[in-house]
């Protein structure tokens, strides 16, 4: 399973910034290192699929607000790149995207219901 770096977070971050404006910067930088070693962690006590490692990222990387601005954005984007680096795609319109992140921030989706939301939405590349 290829997991998400701190790096290409940042990355993200920054472009998303230069895409869509907002302020730069870190607001708690342990929040975002313990949302990304989530996954890796439920991989390992867990036996967690790639389906259940993108909710981690989507629910951890959303609430954990580390970042100044772009957070929700960001959380969208690495969760499809994890899927993606793993041969998987999200089967869902922006406005379902956009609302399935909202409600995550909202906190009226758990981590639970995030991956079973995304259940019914994932497909394998290989398999489809």
């Amino acid at each position: 399973m290829i997991f998400v770096s701190k790096d290409e977070v940042l990355r993200i971050h920054a472009r998303a910034l230069e895409m869509f404006g907002g302020a730069a910067g870190i607001r708690d930088e342990g929040a975002l290192e313990a949302a990304l070693v989530a996954a890796e962690n439920r991989v390992w006590y867990d036996a967690a699929d790639i389906i259940a490692c993108a909710a981690t990222y989507a629910y951890h990387l959303t609430m954990a607000d580390a970042f100044v601005d772009g957070n929700k954005w960001v959380a969208a984007v690495m969760s499809e790149a994890f899927l993606v680096a793993n041969e998987c795609h999200i089967e869902v319109s922006d406005d379902e995207l956009y609302d399935f992140f909202m409600t995550i921030a909202s906190g009226d989706l758990s981590r639970d219901a995030a991956d079973a939301w995304l259940r019914g939405r994932v497909r394998s590349v290989l398999t489809g």
